[in-house]
């Protein structure tokens, strides 16, 4: 009797996320720093290391290859995983001051604002996001 194959779990489709949780392990002071300064203008902090980042795949890549000249490959672990919206964020302990709102996209969508364009207009269209608190 034949075994059947195991039914293929659908992908996620992560090429329209846009929010994704970056978390990274960074070996060197010197290293760590550099990382640090670049992802605070990049995201928002959850924890020491994790950071929630707005944007579609494009710009996650964009980020990637500026970490990727930051870090040593062979010491460092930089990790993105896409956050869908059936994605949920539970947390215990001492949390970011989200004033009770459980990192919700409205909240996010509050905190998280796109930097101005050339012209110095809120660029809504554009990749790169920066924080307003």
């Amino acid at each position: 009797m034949k075994t059947p194959k195991p039914t293929p779990q659908p992908a996620i489709p992560h090429s329209h996320a846009q929010r994704w949780l970056l978390a990274y392990d960074i070996r060197n002071p010197k290293r760590l720093q550099r990382v640090g300064r670049y992802i605070q203008r990049e995201g928002l902090r959850l924890q020491f290391s994790v950071y929630i980042l707005k944007g579609n795949r494009q710009h996650i890549e964009h980020v990637m290859e500026e970490l990727r000249q930051l870090i040593d490959e062979k010491a460092d672990d930089v990790r993105i995983y896409p956050l869908t919206e059936n994605t949920r964020i539970w947390g215990m302990g001492q949390q970011f001051p989200d004033d009770g709102n459980t990192l919700s996209d409205v909240y996010l969508d509050k905190i998280i604002q796109p930097l101005p364009d050339e012209t110095g207009e809120p660029a809504e269209t554009a990749p790169r996001r920066g924080l307003s608190f």
